[in-house]
């Protein structure tokens, strides 16, 4: 089985005959946990783990030994390991994805045109003998926007007053 460690600390203790290396170490899942890592057993790992510095990033191989517990068999420096949840301490918290109240109300003005446009076509369609021009309809639909946002209650002149000649 494979994993990404990150190298927190290594303490490496004389024991005579062997030597034993304690690597405090941050696994992929963002668990900080411990081994003990004998020179006798798989040396190759045990001289890489004892040289570690903090902050290395190592990618391990293990496999379960006669009695049950996983052994480090083989090491590679690099990998990458996986961010975990960002920390309380020190962190930025997170960027919101929520509109602003500027943002709602710029959609809200944009809905609203987008409304008043259809509705002029629709309207400027009815009964009429002549395609509208666009200066018509958007015409017709800027004095609908206006009602809408209470802008214009009476207005001067109506912009559709000179198109009922048009009409049937």
């Amino acid at each position: 089985m494979a994993m990404n460690v990150e190298v927190l600390s290594v303490s490496v203790e004389d024991k005579g005959k062997y030597k034993m290396a304690e690597v405090a170490y941050k696994g992929g899942d963002g668990k900080v946990t411990s081994k003990k890592l004998m020179s006798f057993n798989h040396p190759e790992v045990f001289k890489t783990f004892a040289d570690a510095k903090q902050g290395n990033v190592f990618t391990v191989e293990s496999e379960k030994n006669d009695k049950g517990y996983w052994d480090w068999i083989s090491a590679s420096i690099g990998g990458a390991m996986q961010k975990s949840a960002p920390s309380v301490s020190g962190n930025p918290s997170p960027k919101s994805t929520y509109e602003t109240a500027d943002e709602r109300a710029n959609r809200q003005v944009l809905i609203v045109r987008q409304s008043s446009l259809s509705n002029a076509v629709e309207f400027l369609g009815l009964n009429n003998k002549k395609i509208p021009s666009v200066q018509e309809v958007v015409e017709v639909a800027k004095y609908f926007e206006s009602y809408v946002f209470g802008k214009q209650d009476t207005p001067e002149k109506e912009p559709f007053e000179d198109l009922e000649s048009d009409v049937l």
